[in-house]
């Protein structure tokens, strides 16, 4: 979600008269460990029994490097996301996910190692994957959302800055 929110983000920072040329004095520290953190997400589900390890570090390495550039927009909200979604995989041993929201989606169950059914012994189930978007047809956690927000008025505000 942080990547649609940073591109949508800078969608409308640039059609609201914002200038790629703002980013040049950007200054992001731990920008490695920000790729890393991604690239971690990126390929847990193909990681098999390490897959819940490697979402888990991704996130907590992409909220370090959203609490070492807290003077950024959007920022917070990036590092709260992150570890909204963080505590409910590592508590519940994986992302729950909605049964009745997958169902009205059509879509099946994940099995990348990452999801599982939300169920009856859901520890913060208001924390997982329960929110479907039907334009989209994809399933969200509140953690998602929040980090597509902080995302989006981070690359927004970045473009916008005079």
């Amino acid at each position: 979600m942080l990547v649609s929110g940073l591109v949508a983000g800078f969608i409308v920072g640039l059609a609201a008269g914002g200038h790629w040329r703002n980013l040049e004095r950007l200054d992001l520290k731990l920008w490695p460990a920000l790729f890393v953190g991604a690239a971690a997400r990126v390929v847990a589900p193909f990681l098999g029994d390490l897959a819940l390890a490697s979402s888990i570090a991704g996130l907590v390495l992409m909220s370090l490097v959203a609490l070492a550039n807290r003077a950024l927009p959007g920022a917070l909200l990036i590092a709260a996301g992150s570890l909204l979604n963080a505590g409910v995989i590592s508590i519940n041993g994986g992302m729950p996910i909605d049964p009745g929201a997958l169902a009205a989606s059509g879509k099946p169950a994940p099995a990348d190692g990452l999801h599982m059914i939300l169920g009856p012994e859901t520890r913060l189930p208001f924390l997982a994957d329960i929110l479907l978007v039907p334009v989209i047809n994809n399933i969200y956690s509140v953690g998602d959302v929040v980090l597509a927000i902080g995302g989006f008025w981070m690359a927004f505000r970045l473009l916008k800055r005079r």
